[in-house]
């Protein structure tokens, strides 16, 4: 469980989530942390939401194995994915105003567990950061980090087409500088009253699909080494994913915190 919600939280500090978005990259001076957006926030086992609205929820939105989705399928399964995900318990965060994070996580089985920092498991105080620029929280991954993410694969060979992929991801919401082995992840964030959602919307994924075809191509090849169905389904997909995006008035899915 430790390793699962870990892996989600490095993921998701990554894909509320996947940087799907139009994101313009951030000056490397950009300074780290905010007092707006420190505190501490309790974030509930089933923290994920969505939101989405399409022009004609009954038009076809996407064909796959010959089958006609509708887009009203469509956000029917993102509500179901989204509302019955279970991190398998709750989470203390505390965004640090000089930009650092700490998560404790609540296991009903293990009690407190700490997840970042987390000596025993080897992950750093500044594993990973935060930063705010206008309504966008930053999240960057370090590269011990990152390295530590594909020293974990067995294989060499698949360590070393993983972080070819990355190279390929430039703009947008997940976003790879070879140049310092750093990733980041980039959200919209709203804060009202006590509650705090991280988020992505339609701009952000439209533009972030259409800047990565190259990667998501190279993710579809990648995948079909190992698991051809899914590969094949990608490739199926891919295609239509610009109309399907824009059958869209809205789309909003992102996690939900409150501030303690």
């Amino acid at each position: 469980m430790k390793k699962t919600i870990s892996g989600l939280l490095a993921v998701a500090a990554m894909t509320a989530t996947m940087h799907l978005a139009g994101c313009d990259k951030k000056p490397a001076d950009m300074p780290a942390g905010d007092t707006l957006f420190a505190g501490t926030y309790r974030m509930e086992a089933k923290p994920l939401y969505s939101d989405m609205q399409a022009k004609d929820p009954e038009a076809t939105a996407l064909t796959a194995d010959g089958m006609d989705i509708t887009f009203a399928q469509v956000i029917a399964a993102a509500y179901a994915m989204t509302s019955t995900t279970d991190m398998g318990g709750t989470s203390e965060i505390t965004f640090g105003p000089d930009g650092s994070i700490v998560i404790v996580f609540d296991d009903p089985e293990e009690g407190t567990v700490p997840i970042l920092p987390d000596e025993a498991e080897g992950v750093a105080a500044d594993a990973i950061t935060y930063a705010l620029s206008g309504d966008r929280a930053v999240f960057t991954l370090s590269s011990e980090t990152i390295d530590n993410l594909l020293d974990a694969e067995e294989d060499p060979q698949t360590a070393a087409a993983t972080k070819e992929i990355l190279t390929k991801f430039t703009q947008g919401i997940f976003t790879y500088s070879a140049a310092d082995n750093t990733a980041k992840i980039t959200f919209k964030y709203r804060l009202a009253d006590k509650e705090l959602a991280l988020y992505l919307d339609k701009g952000m994924i439209v533009e972030t699909w259409r800047t990565n075809k190259d990667a998501m191509n190279a993710i579809a090849a990648f995948l079909g080494e190992g698991n051809p169905e899914v590969a094949a389904l990608l490739t199926q997909l891919a295609p239509q994913m610009d109309a399907m995006l824009e059958g869209f008035d809205k789309i909003e899915a992102g996690a939900r915190m409150t501030r303690k």
